[in-house]
């Protein structure tokens, strides 16, 4: 069942889902969750910069050890800063794994707890699976949270 909080600066909806206590998956949608849930809430108010961001135990039963590794690499950027691909690939000790990385970050099922909108290509935005517009839309909410 999915759970979940609107974020009212990007005019959609956090969507997460649990597998027991731990984090399954989180996304944004247009479409509002089945149930409200304050976990939501509180990544929600993280992302407008109201708040810490929760540490909760994500579910990495499906997950690569490279992905594993990356995402706790990429779950350590500060908020309101980026890195490039390359800067994460070395990073992890593989400086020739940009490309990997940019296919774990496409492939991260834990939007905002594991930011990948702060990883960006040395020369511009890189991808994002919501569009380039609201990875811009994330960076710049991130910058100036009021």
């Amino acid at each position: 069942m999915t759970q979940g909080a609107y974020i009212p600066a990007l005019g959609c909806y956090l969507q997460l889902e649990r597998s027991g206590e731990k984090v399954k998956r989180v996304r944004f949608s247009q479409e509002a969750p089945l149930a409200h849930c304050e976990l939501a809430e509180e990544i929600v108010a993280y992302l407008e910069g109201k708040g810490p961001c929760p540490r909760v135990e994500l579910d990495v039963a499906d997950l690569t050890d490279f992905q594993k590794e990356i995402y706790a690499i990429v779950r350590e950027i500060p908020r309101g800063r980026t890195r490039t691909y390359g800067e994460v690939a070395a990073l992890s000790g593989r400086p020739k794994a940009a490309r990997a990385v940019g296919r774990a970050m496409a492939s991260n099922p834990f939007v905002v707890l594991v930011p990948c909108h702060r990883v960006i290509a040395c020369l511009g935005l890189g991808g994002f699976s919501g569009g380039l517009e609201f990875k811009e839309k994330l960076l710049a909410l991130e910058r100036d949270p009021s």
